[in-house]
């Protein structure tokens, strides 16, 4: 590799984000979102966070080691928005997506019942673990 190349990386050999932003067509801006990515033909589900988000897409990273498919549909926890995705981009547990259908917001009632049902769910998965624990 040429030597100015090697001044242009960044740690771990990694390109510097700026080439990445040069393909952006809206800037960005660095969010803290939960969220969820699910599938539902794989019946696929993880849930992630929204690290950076502008009008066309934004940087996830998933909670598990969950392989999510090239298009997904994600969830935002708070406002209950929903989108359709596809990956741009991939490095471990962090994924590059754009956004290919409009906002999609549920009704309040119904986001309330899905914070519920999760609440529900990992109340379950705890007795779980507390019962299948050695004494």
């Amino acid at each position: 590799m040429a030597p100015a190349m090697l001044r242009l990386r960044g740690a771990m050999g990694r390109v510097p984000e700026t080439k990445m932003s040069e393909r952006r067509q809206s800037s960005r801006q660095r969010t803290y979102l939960g969220g969820r990515a699910s599938c539902d033909k794989l019946a696929t589900s993880d849930a992630c966070l929204v690290r950076e988000r502008s009008e066309g897409g934004a940087r996830l990273e998933l909670s598990g080691s969950t392989l999510m498919p090239n298009a997904f549909d994600l969830t935002l926890r708070d406002s209950g928005e929903t989108r359709r995705v596809r990956v741009v981009w991939r490095d471990g547990r962090r994924l590059g997506v754009a956004f290919e259908s409009a906002a999609a917001p549920i009704a309040p009632e119904a986001s309330r019942r899905i914070r519920q049902l999760e609440a529900d769910r990992r109340a379950l998965l705890n007795r779980l673990a507390i019962e299948e624990s050695p004494l």
